[in-house]
């Protein structure tokens, strides 16, 4: 056997016997889609029979949230809007115990002597991340599934949806996803503190992106007087409209945040008036999903080379 699948191997049977996997699946698979459903449920009692669902809007906003599609969409979209988002919460937790829980316990000597090849130990133990993750998942979408089927036995829902589309956002997060475990790796890596490494996973990114847009919107711009102040505004506002296309956090989650344009559209077409594309940039829809491929391979690769590089080279403990 490889030295990579004898890593894979050692480390999915630590991730399968910890607490934490199960802690995760049970708030992801069970308490989220079973809170949509009673959302959907208490609109349904309470304004399905009233002066408001005489056009039927009611049952279109129904259908929306607390149908097998709409509660498997749910459990894509919900996590993403978050702070910190739930899916780089399981990944720095997945990371505290691939990667900390080794120098907290200062055994890395012990698994390099049982598995010399440095590289084999780094790719194994990205790959048991991005196994458990995409493990929960297909446990999230078909848990909300199954919720949504049996939630079709007294509300108005059937299996109506673009489930290919949802199919292929769900696999696209999991890739975009890579990103954060290598990001994470990295932090727990570096900071031989285990809480230090996570708190910086959380916080990081948001703190450079906000001091950077700080240092964007006030250095380059020239005096305001009555004759450019027009144009000096308009500067601004394109700018601060650019500036966040390459952040790693305005990129990370676009594939999940991408239905909530659908769903808003949705529940306007049953009745509710909400202007999908005025809000888009407010609920960090308006990245396309190539840019944002683009921009979170480039933090991928730049992510995977200082990791391997410092873990091949770093004289551990």
């Amino acid at each position: 056997m490889s030295g990579f699948a004898q890593v894979v191997r050692a480390e999915l049977f630590k991730v399968v016997r910890k607490r934490r996997t199960y802690v995760i699946a049970g708030l992801w698979w069970g308490l989220l889609p079973a809170l949509g459903l009673i959302i959907g449920r208490l609109v349904y009692v309470n304004l399905g029979a009233s002066f408001a669902n005489e056009a039927g809007g009611i049952d279109v906003a129904v259908q929306q949230i607390a149908s097998p599609f709409g509660l498997a969409r749910i459990a894509l979209v919900g996590p993403a809007y978050l702070a910190p988002t739930f899916y780089i919460i399981v990944i720095t937790l997945f990371a505290a115990l691939l990667i900390g829980e080794e120098r907290g316990h200062a055994m890395w000597k012990t698994v390099l002597v049982a598995q010399p090849q440095r590289f084999a130990v780094m790719a194994g133990k990205v790959a048991v991340a991005m196994l458990a993750l995409g493990g929960l998942l297909l446990g999230a979408a078909l848990s909300a599934a199954l919720l949504g089927a049996i939630g079709m036995t007294f509300l108005p829902t059937d299996w109506s949806g673009e489930w290919g589309t949802l199919a292929g956002l769900f696999a696209l997060q999991w890739a975009f996803s890579l990103t954060g475990v290598l990001f994470a790796f990295l932090m727990v890596f570096l900071f031989k503190n285990m809480v230090l490494g996570i708190v910086t996973v959380y916080f990081l990114p948001g703190l450079l992106e906000g001091l950077y847009s700080i240092y964007a919107a006030t250095v380059g711009f020239q005096p305001v007087n009555r004759l450019n102040v027009f144009f000096q505004t308009i500067a601004l506002q394109q700018r601060l409209e650019d500036i966040p296309r390459y952040f790693y956090t305005a990129n990370a989650y676009a594939p999940a945040r991408a239905p909530v344009s659908d769903l808003l559209a949705g529940l306007a077409s049953g009745g509710a008036d909400i202007p999908p594309d005025a809000i888009g940039q407010l609920l960090g829809t308006s990245i396309t999903l190539p840019h944002a491929a683009l921009v979170m391979g480039g933090y991928a690769v730049a992510f995977g080379v200082v990791l391997f590089w410092r873990f091949a080279r770093h004289d551990v403990e």
